[in-house]
């Protein structure tokens, strides 16, 4: 399934990010580095944050966001 999420990788697409207790959260992805992807830009989509909130992750980290 890993491989198979990188491939769908893109800039713009919608994820889940792993979120400590509260479970997965929503990102936005903004950059993308690596063949096959293995870095992620991705910025939290996160309710009543006035800031937002941008992370570095591994691409393997992410799951589609249904």
């Amino acid at each position: 399934m890993v491989s198979q999420m990188a491939d769908e990788l893109r800039v713009g697409a919608t994820v889940r990010v792993p979120w400590g207790i509260e479970g997965d959260v929503k990102g936005k992805i903004l950059e993308i580095w690596g063949e096959p992807p293995a870095h992620v830009r991705v910025e939290l989509l996160l309710e009543g944050d006035d800031e937002p909130l941008v992370l570095l992750l591994a691409a393997s980290t992410l799951s589609a966001a249904c």
